[in-house]
C-alpha cells in the first residue's frame, strides 16, 4: 500500500498493527532518513538492543541470503514484535537480493516488523511494485521538495511570528532552500531561532540568513571535479562545510551526476547522436549545462566512471561509519576525483 510521505507518521500511529513491513525510498535521501528516524522514535526502538532488534545491510544479505528470513522468524524475548532494520542504501544489489526480500516478507508472521530504507529504487523496481500491491506492506516514496511546498512551510513559520511579506519575496526566499528535506529542516530551525530574537526582521535580513542552496556550492563542486579544476573544487567544498551541508549530501550529488554521465555514455556507445540524447534524456538537462556535460563526456569513459562511482560509495560507507572524519575523507575524495579528471583532460 502506498502512503504519501506527509501522511506516513499519522498513518502508522493508528494502522501499523495491520502491516508487517515498511519500505522508505526515493531521491530525497534526507526525507528517507528523517522518516526512518521518526519511526524509530515513535515506536521507541532501541537500535542497540540485540534481543529485540536486528540490523541487516546489503553486504550481510550477499554473504548470507537466508539471514533476513531467519531474523524475521526469530521471536522477540521481551517485546511484542521483533524489529528488523534493513539498510539498502549506499550499495548496489542484484535481483537475488530483491527476490530474497520479497520471499521473506511473504512468509513473515505478525510477530515481526521489517523496516527498509533505500535509495531511489524507481517505480518499476520489483520490490517497490510488490510493496505497493501488498496488503502487508507500506510503501513511502520520498520525493524531492519543490519550491511551492517550501513556500507553504515558510509561510507557516512566518505566521508563527506574525510576519507577512509579498508573494514575490516569499517565492524568492523559497528558491534559496534545498530539495533535500534534511537540509531544509536545519534551515527552518535556524530561521525560527533567528525570529525568536528578531521579531521585526526585514527582507534583507532573511535573505542573508537563509543559505542559498539553489546555487549551492555542491553543483560547483561537481562541475569542477568533473573538469579537473582542483583548486575550485576544494574551495566550494569548504563553502558547503561553512553552510553546514552534510558530507553525505555532497557524495550523493556526485554519484547522481556521474550516473548521468554514465547513462549518456551508454547512449553514445549505442550509436545515438549526442544532440538527440541531450534533447530526450530524462531528467532533462538545462540548456546552459549542456556544453559542460558534452565536454565531460569526451574524457570520462565507462571504465573511469565505474572506478569513480565505486570510490564514491566506499567513501560514503566510511563517512557513515563514524570511524573517520567525514569532512576529511570527502575532501580527499574531491581532490582525487578532480586530479583524475585533470589527468584525463591533459593533452
Amino acid at each position: 500500500m502506498k502512503i504519501k510521505s506527509p501522511d506516513f507518521l499519522e498513518f502508522i500511529k493508528f494502522n501499523l498493527n495491520n502491516y508487517n513491513f515498511i519500505l522508505l525510498h526515493g531521491p530525497n535521501y534526507g526525507l528517507v532518513n528523517l522518516l526512518y528516524n521518526n519511526v524509530l522514535n515513535k515506536l521507541s526502538i532501541d537500535i542497540n538492543d540485540p534481543f529485540n532488534v536486528s540490523k541487516i545491510n546489503t553486504q550481510k544479505m550477499l554473504n548470507d541470503p537466508s539471514i533476513l528470513s531467519e531474523e524475521l522468524s526469530t521471536y522477540s524475548l521481551m517485546a511484542n514484535k521483533r524489529i528488523v532494520l534493513l539498510d539498502l542504501s549506499n550499495t548496489s544489489f542484484n535481483k537475488k537480493i530483491i527476490d530474497s526480500i520479497i520471499l521473506s516478507t511473504k512468509t513473515q508472521t505478525n510477530d515481526s516488523l521489517l523496516i527498509i530504507k533505500a535509495d531511489n529504487l524507481g517505480g518499476q523496481n520489483e520490490l517497490v511494485k510488490f510493496t505497493n500491491y501488498s496488503n502487508q506492506g507500506i510503501l513511502v516514496p520520498c520525493y524531492e521538495e519543490e519550491v511551492n511546498q517550501i513556500k507553504a512551510k515558510l509561510i507557516n513559520v512566518l505566521r508563527e511570528f506574525n510576519l507577512n511579506f509579498s508573494d514575490n519575496f516569499l517565492l524568492s526566499l523559497s528558491s534559496k532552500f534545498s530539495n533535500d528535506s534534511s537540509i531544509n529542516t536545519m534551515e527552518f530551525e535556524k530561521l525560527r531561532n533567528f525570529l525568536t530574537n528578531n521579531e521585526t526582521a526585514n527582507e534583507n535580513q532573511l535573505l542573508e540568513l537563509v543559505t542559498d542552496n539553489s546555487i549551492t556550492s555542491i553543483n560547483k563542486i561537481i562541475n569542477y571535479c568533473a573538469i579537473g579544476d582542483v583548486k575550485n573544487a576544494l574551495f566550494f567544498f569548504n563553502k558547503t562545510i561553512d553552510a553546514s551541508v552534510s558530507s553525505i549530501v555532497v557524495i550523493r550529488a556526485l554519484i547522481k551526476h556521474f550516473k548521468l554521465i554514465e547513462k549518456i555514455q551508454c547512449e553514445v556507445q549505442n550509436g545515438n547522436h549526442i544532440d538527440n540524447i541531450m534533447k530526450n534524456i530524462k531528467p532533462p538537462i538545462f540548456f546552459k549545462d549542456r556544453p559542460s556535460i558534452i565536454f565531460q563526456i569526451k574524457y570520462w569513459n565507462l571504465q573511469k566512471i565505474n572506478l569513480i562511482l565505486k570510490r564514491f560509495v566506499d567513501t560514503e560507507i566510511k563517512s557513515k561509519s563514524g570511524l573517520f572524519s567525514d569532512k576529511l575523507i570527502v575532501a580527499q575524495l574531491i581532490l582525487s576525483t578532480s586530479v583524475m579528471a585533470k589527468n584525463l583532460i591533459k593533452p
